[in-house]
């Protein structure tokens, strides 16, 4: 039964996305709805719903209820319905508050008294222009100028996108909410050694690793480590858990050369609930990335109690707080000497380990809840009666 506000939520990665973006989607969607079972009723829309179980699980809840385009004509068009249609399906559901949780909202929520939020979650095209060809840097720093003005309230997944945008923007920083990112379900718990044994054997992880987590693109910098792992002992093995790009074949190549194929490891297509076990297990986290609006995996990793090194700049340090330990982007020298001085201590791989999951205590779900709560009572949308 419906009680309270409706709250509409764009769907789309949460359906379709098995990685950073769906998770968080899928981790705000569930955290809102847990937190407020009789004071909120929560739309899902998606243009086309595809087959996912973790998704499925959700729209299970009595309180959740997916939707998706009416008529023929909307459901060929998924990605135009999601933008100059939504809104008048969204008014039809009754919906209060709509929040675009990848940075896009439809057009005309506030022509239907729609309360609007919108995620950001980076500004890489404006900081990485390699990556971009300057008509795509044109089109993405236009659509966001436009979502960002036309939001009643925006949430910055890191005070470092908070700064871009009032910096790059020329947004009042009133106007942002700084609501991290947290941890899915499955890291709720720490699986227990029986469990860590089983996935280890199940992808035949060697008995002590470092590892980093992402997919291999060459913004993931993952060549970094796998330069500083040539200069680690013969004993030290190297696991990269992530998706596979046109970038895996370099890697590959160099991994080749240094003469590590018995060292390094690559996981493609690990399930989401093997994840926790294989950050338990690992000796140290690294990751290496040249840019990241919030890093997720540093979180995951210090929320299991492993010790993390991470590249300076972007949003590193304040997912890994201060006892981690970080260095340039470019020198795998500084990587390979802090590595080395990380794994033959052995006092401080216990303190950086505690400390790091102390500091991961406030990515918890109910902490992101009471923070989105809080963005919302702002416009006007008050849960929490």
């Amino acid at each position: 039964m419906k009680h309270g506000y409706t709250i509409g939520f764009d769907a789309h990665e949460a359906n379709s996305n098995n990685t950073d973006l769906g998770n968080y989607s899928r981790f705000i969607i569930e955290s809102l709805a847990t937190a407020t079972p009789r004071n909120s009723y929560v739309r899902l829309y998606v243009g086309h719903r595809a087959p996912n179980a973790e998704y499925d699980r959700l729209a299970e809840q009595p309180n959740i209820e997916s939707m998706e385009p009416d008529g023929l004509m909307w459901r060929k068009m998924p990605q135009l319905w999601r933008r100059i249609r939504l809104a008048a399906d969204a008014k039809r559901g009754d919906v209060a508050l709509f929040h675009g949780l990848t940075g896009v909202l439809p057009y005309g929520l506030s022509r239907r008294n729609i309360r609007s939020v919108v995620t950001i979650h980076d500004l890489a095209f404006l900081h990485l222009h390699s990556y971009y060809n300057p008509l795509e840097r044109a089109w993405l720093r236009a659509t966001t100028l436009a979502v960002l003005l036309r939001a009643d309230r925006i949430v910055a997944v890191s005070n470092f996108v908070k700064r871009d945008i009032v910096r790059l923007f020329a947004i009042d920083p009133d106007k942002i909410d700084v609501i991290y990112r947290g941890c899915s379900p499955a890291f709720a718990t720490i699986p227990d050694e029986e469990q860590c044994q089983h996935i280890m054997s199940r992808y035949s992880l060697p008995k002590e690793y470092i590892l980093t987590v992402g997919t291999q693109s060459e913004r993931k910098n993952t060549r970094l480590i796998i330069e500083a792992m040539s200069k680690l002992g013969g004993d030290k093995h190297l696991v990269i858990v992530g998706r596979g790009t046109g970038n895996s074949t370099q890697l590959q190549h160099r991994i080749n050369s240094l003469g590590l194929e018995n060292r390094v490891h690559m996981l493609h297509g690990v399930a989401s609930d093997d994840l926790p076990a294989i950050y338990r297990m690992a000796k140290l986290f690294v990751y290496a990335s040249l840019y990241e609006g919030f890093a997720q995996s540093i979180v995951e990793a210090l929320t299991m109690g492993t010790p993390v090194i991470a590249t300076r700049g972007s949003s590193h340090e304040e997912a890994g707080g201060t006892e981690s330990i970080y260095v340039s982007a470019k020198s795998h020298e500084e990587l390979t000497e802090a590595m080395m001085r990380v794994l033959g201590d052995e006092e401080l791989h216990q303190r950086m380990s505690v400390a790091g999951r102390e500091y991961a205590s406030r990515f918890r779900s109910e902490v992101i809840a009471y923070n989105l709560l809080n963005c919302y009572r702002r416009i006007g949308i008050d849960l929490t009666w």
